[in-house]
């Protein structure tokens, strides 16, 4: 009976330390600064912001097309209205709505094929890639 009790002791101080490291550790994790600590809204305005340094300071309304405009594309339905959110967010107070029907156009495109819907659906236009799947586009003629 006696070496049932030390046995049963030793199990639980090993368990507990066993908890108290791993808690110490997530929790260090959480602290860590470096860690993936920047919200998802922080990190979508990383990528979006530099589009500003292309647009004319007049230009108070943009338009968006994502992958959701391309005909027969899977796409994730969730990350297409967080993006179209989060990019609405960090352009503000610029206006972006979706459609080709301004002269500036922010593309978010993952689909590689994004190109030949432009050119089918409009006349003239430059792009400029940002990453991440940002683009800029400018229609050249409207």
């Amino acid at each position: 009976m006696q070496n049932l009790r030390v046995a049963a002791t030793f199990i639980l101080v090993t368990f507990s330390i066993f908890v108290a490291i791993t808690n110490g550790l997530g929790v260090r994790a959480k602290q860590n600064v470096d860690s993936e600590g920047i919200d998802p809204v922080s990190k979508w305005e990383e990528r979006v912001k530099p589009v500003l340094n292309h647009l004319p300071s007049e230009v108070t309304v943009i338009g968006y097309a994502a992958d959701w405009d391309l005909p027969d594309v899977k796409y994730n339905v969730i990350d297409q209205e967080n993006e179209y959110t989060f990019t609405q967010y960090a352009l503000a107070p610029r206006m972006v709505q979706p459609g080709l029907d301004h002269e500036w156009i922010i593309g978010n495109f993952t689909n590689k094929d994004f190109r030949t819907w432009l050119d089918q659906n409009l006349s003239t236009y430059e792009i400029i890639e940002f990453g991440f799947g940002i683009y800029i586009i400018h229609r050249t003629s409207l």
